[in-house]
């Protein structure tokens, strides 16, 4: 008994459809515009865009979009389709607003921080011009300004060249 063979002209199962053409349960073929962006292998990615977006819009915003921008497209899509899924009311706009606020307590605290750091070298420098002895300036310069190596180098010149000129 003879067994025939498949003829070697039908379609092979080498080629694994997309996530797209897997979830939607067609054919994928090989100019199907989902195949560079949403592999296979990571069929969450489709299947969150399809639920916010669906595949049919997906598709036309992709041709819409020059070749060399879709990469970017596919992933903005795939994040704010995520972030509609976790917040149904905000999506990725809460993210922005936490981040947005975050960095304003951060600029707030950093400003807090360069207003004490003046006030920090203000109150050293009339610490140091009230002090006449050289020796007492050169520990308070090297006590209170070895994190502030602006303030320390200069002191340390100042010291120096007060030094020099006592010299004969």
């Amino acid at each position: 008994m003879e067994v025939k063979s498949r003829s070697t002209n039908s379609s092979s199962p080498t080629n694994v459809p997309c996530a797209g053409c897997k979830l939607l349960r067609r054919r994928c073929s090989k100019d199907c515009i989902f195949v560079p962006y949403f592999s296979s292998a990571e069929p969450e990615k489709f299947a969150a865009v399809h639920r916010i977006f669906g595949a049919s819009n997906v598709c036309k915003m992709l041709h819409d979009i020059p070749l060399n921008h879709r990469g970017d497209a596919v992933n903005s899509l795939v994040y704010e389709a995520n972030a509609r899924l976790r917040d149904p009311v905000y999506g990725c706009v809460a993210s922005i607003a936490s981040l947005q606020h975050q960095v304003s307590q951060l600029q707030t605290e950093l400003a807090m921080a360069l207003a004490e750091t003046i006030t920090l070298r203000a109150q050293i420098s009339e610490a140091l011009s009230a002090s006449g002895s050289l020796k007492n300036r050169a520990l308070e310069t090297y006590c209170c300004c070895s994190s502030m190596p602006t303030l320390a180098q200069a002191y340390s010149q100042d010291i120096l060249i007060e030094q020099q000129s006592q010299l004969p």
